[in-house]
């Protein structure tokens, strides 16, 4: 019963913030700047996820690594190419021969 109403109070929580921008938003119109700001919400969020996981080692910045090597590839690939599956091919491809052949 307790678990229950914690996930319950949590969905509130949830349900309320993004409810409460919904109705303010749709009362006010926002600056064109504000929006063009929040277009590099989604491409923020995802650079502080994975650039963690990409330079650090242990705790410490690590630019000799495998997965660093593996996504400055991916990053280039993608650049070049501008597609998905290319990029996913060449920098798992990059990991797995880096970790195998040179850096662990």
């Amino acid at each position: 019963m307790e678990l229950a109403l914690l996930i319950l109070g949590m969905a509130l929580v949830t349900y309320a913030t993004r409810y409460s921008m919904i109705v303010i938003l749709g009362r006010w119109e926002v600056p064109r700047t504000v929006t063009l700001a929040l277009t590099y919400v989604p491409t923020a969020a995802f650079a502080a996820i994975i650039a963690p996981e990409v330079v650090l080692r242990q705790g410490e910045i690590a630019l000799v690594n495998a997965r660093f090597v593996a996504a400055v590839a991916a990053v280039l690939v993608a650049a070049l190419t501008r597609h998905i599956l290319v990029t996913i091919a060449v920098g798992m491809g990059t990991l797995w021969l880096v970790q195998e052949f040179f850096i662990r």
